[in-house]
C-alpha cells in the first residue's frame, strides 16, 4: 500500500506543475496522425498534420519557446545535402519568408523537449507543401497547413503550452 502511494504521489508531482501552469496542451497523435489542442482539459482543435518519415521514440514532451509567423528558414547541412540529391537543387543557409523553398510555410512554434535524444531544430510548422498533409513524409518537424499553423499560433502565442508528441 504504501509503495502505491508512493508511486501515485510521485506522478502527480511530476506531472502536477505541467497541468497548473501550461495554459494549453498540444498533443501530436501518431496513430491518428492529426495534432489537437486542449484548454483546460477540452479540445479547442484538431489538424491534420504531416509526421516524420521516421517515428521517433514516445512519448515526447516539452514547451512551447516561441511562435513565429512567416519565418526565415535556416535549413541544416544534412537537409540542403538531403534536398540536393534528391532534387539536384543547392538550397541557400537562409531563406526568406515567401520563397517557395522554405519549408517553414507561413509560420513556425519553437519547442524545447525535456527529453535529451530529441533533435533541438524539430518544430511545428506550415508547409511549402500541403500535399504532404497526411503522410509520414519529413525529417522530423510536424507539418501543418498554413491556415492552421496561423489559427493555432494565434491562439498559443505568448501563452504557456505545453507539447506532447504520442
Amino acid at each position: 500500500m504504501k509503495q502505491m502511494f508512493f508511486y501515485f504521489f510521485s506522478v502527480v508531482t511530476f506531472l502536477w506543475p505541467a497541468t497548473v501552469w501550461a495554459e494549453y496542451l498540444i498533443k501530436v497523435d501518431f496513430i491518428k496522425v492529426r495534432l489537437y489542442l486542449y484548454e483546460d482539459g477540452k479540445e479547442i482543435g484538431s489538424f491534420p498534420v504531416a509526421l516524420p518519415a521516421r517515428t521517433p521514440k514516445l512519448p515526447i514532451s516539452g514547451n512551447v519557446e516561441g511562435v513565429e509567423e512567416n519565418p526565415y528558414w535556416a535549413p541544416t547541412k544534412g537537409t540542403r545535402e538531403y534536398y540536393f540529391k534528391k532534387t539536384g537543387i543547392e538550397l541557400p543557409e537562409l531563406i526568406r519568408p515567401g520563397d517557395p523553398r522554405n519549408a517553414m510555410g507561413k509560420g513556425k512554434i519553437r519547442i524545447v523537449f525535456n527529453e535529451t535524444h530529441v533533435n533541438r531544430t524539430i518544430r511545428i510548422h506550415g508547409t511549402n507543401d500541403e500535399k504532404s498533409i497526411g503522410r509520414r513524409i519529413s525529417r522530423g518537424c510536424i507539418r501543418m497547413l498554413n491556415g492552421d499553423i496561423k489559427k493555432l499560433s494565434e491562439t498559443i502565442r505568448g501563452k504557456k503550452t505545453l507539447v506532447v508528441f504520442d
